[in-house]
């Protein structure tokens, strides 16, 4: 692998979830003969879907690796997630791969569910190409995809191919897809047992087809001025000259061509095969650039410069590390810095390369390579790696913070103390979960990017580290406070025989403005209660305002100690304790408390299709709609509004649902507001 980085193709399979991307990849791993018989997503039998939480959800739910030899090239492949949940990995691995194929159904409604993905391979200028697959489906609806797909990027996405449809053999169970033509060169090809033989454009849609052939050279012309001047003379150009501007301009980002496939049939693999050939840069032509905007040359007798995009942990063989080699030549035996953790030296454990679960090991990775490093224990996903102490960092790829957490505890008692170690391994995998702890309520809190992501999470530690958790909404951190002052005489004496307990307090209480918390203060004269009581006094009163009527903290309240009495031999610091928490327990009813919940301010980005059911909703959670404004993405809306935080539990499920996936939120606490009318659920309610 070192030496053949012409011939290498890193390429990602993305899409939305449930179009076809695992059958596609494992289609594409057949048609070139890295595997004898394809698997079955519902066999669970397929390479890249190999994880068993992948097989009992039947989709993809972390990332798989495949290589396979197709003819003069050797392709590395991503088989990435499409739930949206899981977008933040599949951020990550794009920042080892030089180019995307994004997989989507013949369903022009399901065309804007790849736009949040669309957005960010154009946002990093990733070259890209379009399968509209499934094509063999009854109602397949190429040309209305296309339709969908241009009104949302422009005429930059373009066709390529155009399907072709024999009706006499549609029936309930297919769409009769029976060919294609290449619209570059204006070939029709049939699909047959053998793969594809060469016919005649059928003449219902010779018309279509040469409207798109003018598309397509349009659409190429806007980046060659020699191409424009023949389409302006009526020239038709050679198809040498097309074909050469189809594989610059598709390897710069610059046109998306779109083709058809059927993963389930095998029908267009060829020429998907030969596009991933042809239109996709090599890492060779791939430019690469550190944190800094230098460039790395892909010099295999240079430094080693690589990126660790995955991290896999399995509980008996250890960790795997799997890397993108951007420079230098990696040994099996290497000695590697990790310049992102203190320079700190690692040991390589050994070198693969994966297909699926199986690890192929190898003696050496070279420029443009990706592949797995065993037992690089304190290296984490985004770390650079160099060698000679080479000081270059890659840029980090920025992660979303999560949006949605479930509060966690093992079932057994046994695994109390185990749990916390086995979760960071998980996060260790997965960068995209945190660990957090409450602040007032103290549960211990799993967040992650939506309600499936936590919960294949949590899945996944109780089948590697057979720790089971019971899993709950998190409490709700309520407070109550008060509304009116008073002042109470609160005195604790007890006599048992021998020394007794005595201790007397007079203590005035005072609301605050909200925010300002609990505070003390002593307006003691004369000593009537002594100063190392005093200490006491405070430590009872703060204790006994964590439960408050309700049950919940008291907060913006201000005690003052201001008269008492106390015994020579009888009075004790515990005695005065007593008698401030009493004090509390009994002025808190007359001071009118009120229960107060956190109120969120939430950011909401969402398709301006969307923007008024957003409102609608956030208005239906009793939300306070504080202003929309246009936001940086073209087409979508801001909306922010302060919310109670018990509204916001399942929000990011609520908000996908209604916006096909395209709207995403952030919230931070804003404030405490009482609860209207003083009516709160149970202390875990949300």
């Amino acid at each position: 692998m070192a030496n053949d980085i012409d011939r290498q193709r890193n390429i990602a399979f993305v899409g939305p979830h449930h179009a076809g991307k695992t059958t596609l990849v494992e289609a594409v791993l057949a048609q070139c003969g890295a595997i004898s018989r394809r698997g079955s997503i519902a066999d669970g039998t397929t390479v890249t879907d190999h994880e068993p939480e992948d097989v009992s959800h039947a989709q993809s739910t972390t990332v798989g690796f495949a290589h396979c030899g197709c003819g003069p090239i050797d392709v590395t492949i991503v088989d990435c997630p499409g739930f949206i949940d899981f977008f933040e990995e599949t951020k990550l691995v794009l920042a080892g791969v030089d180019a995307a194929v994004i997989v989507v159904d013949a369903d022009p409604s399901r065309a804007s569910h790849t736009q949040t993905l669309v957005d960010y391979l154009e946002t990093r200028k990733t070259p890209h190409c379009f399968v509209i697959n499934k094509m063999d489906r009854p109602g397949a609806d190429f040309e209305g995809t296309l339709e969908a797909l241009q009104a949302l990027y422009g005429r930059h996405v373009v066709a390529e191919q155009w399907p072709i449809v024999d009706k006499s053999k549609a029936n309930d169970k297919s769409s009769g897809f029976a060919g294609y033509v290449d619209l570059a060169d204006m070939q029709a090809h049939a699909f047959s047992g053998d793969g594809e033989t060469g016919s005649a454009v059928p003449g219902e849609i010779l018309d279509r087809v040469k409207s798109a052939h003018t598309e397509l050279l349009e659409a190429m012309a806007d980046f060659d001025d020699h191409l424009m001047e023949e389409l302006l003379e009526g020239v038709e150009p050679p198809y040498d000259e097309v074909a050469r501007d189809l594989c610059d301009e598709c390897a710069h980002d610059q046109i998306v061509p779109v083709l058809v496939a059927s993963a389930a049939t095998g029908a267009g693999l060829g020429a998907l095969v030969r596009a991933m050939e042809k239109w996709f840069p090599s890492p060779a032509q791939a430019q690469q650039v550190d944190a800094e905007g230098r460039t790395i040359p892909p010099d295999p007798g240079g430094p080693v410069v690589a990126r660790v995009i995955k991290t896999m942990i399995h509980p008996q063989s250890g960790k795997l590390s799997v890397v993108r080699v951007l420079s230098g030549t990696i040994k099996s035996d290497a000695t590697l810095t990790d310049i992102s953790a203190n320079d700190e030296k690692v040991r390589s454990g050994g070198l693969y390369r994966l297909q699926g679960k199986k690890q192929e090991a190898i003696t050496e990775a070279g420029p443009g390579s990706i592949v797995a490093i065993a037992r690089l224990e304190p290296v984490k996903t985004g770390d650079t790696l160099t060698s000679n102490g080479h000081k270059v960092l890659l840029p980090r790829v920025p992660l979303s913070e999560p949006c949605f957490a479930m509060a966690i505890k093992p079932k057994e008692r046994i695994d109390e103390a185990k749990i916390f170690q086995m979760l960071a391994r998980i996060v260790d995998e997965d960068p995209a979960l945190r660990l957090a702890r409450a602040d007032i309520t103290n549960e211990f809190l799993l967040l992650g990017s939506g309600e499936q992501h936590v919960t294949i999470a949590v899945e996944r530690l109780a089948r590697k580290y057979k720790v089971e958790v019971d899993m709950a909404a998190p409490q709700i951190p309520y407070q109550e406070t008060i509304t009116s002052g008073t002042e109470l005489h609160s005195r604790y004496k007890h006599q048992t025989g021998g020394h007794g307990q005595f201790g007397d307090v007079w203590l005035r209480f005072e609301p605050r403005e909200r925010g300002n918390g609990v505070t003390f203060d002593e307006k003691i004269v004369g000593g009537v209660v002594p100063r190392q009581f005093i200490p006491a006094v405070e430590k009872g009163v703060r204790e006994a305002l964590m439960h408050g009527p309700s049950g919940y903290p008291v907060t913006d309240i201000h005690v003052t100690l201001y008269d008492g009495q106390y015994h020579d031999v009888d009075s004790s610091e515990q005695s005065f304790k007593t008698a401030a928490g009493m004090g509390v327990r009994d002025a808190l009813p007359k001071c009118h408390p009120v229960v107060l919940e956190p109120v969120s301010r939430v950011t909401v980005t969402v398709p301006t299709a969307y923007t008024s059911t957003v409102i609608q909703q956030l208005t239906g959670k009793r939300g306070q709609i504080l202003g929309m404004n246009p936001a940086d993405r073209t087409g979508f809306d801001v909306v922010e509004a302060d919310v109670p935080q018990v509204e916001l539990s399942r929000y990011i499920t609520e908000l996908r649902t209604a916006t096909q996936g395209l709207g995403t939120y952030s919230a931070r606490h804003e404030r405490y507001d009482p609860v209207p009318g003083n009516r709160v659920g149970p202390k875990a309610a949300v």
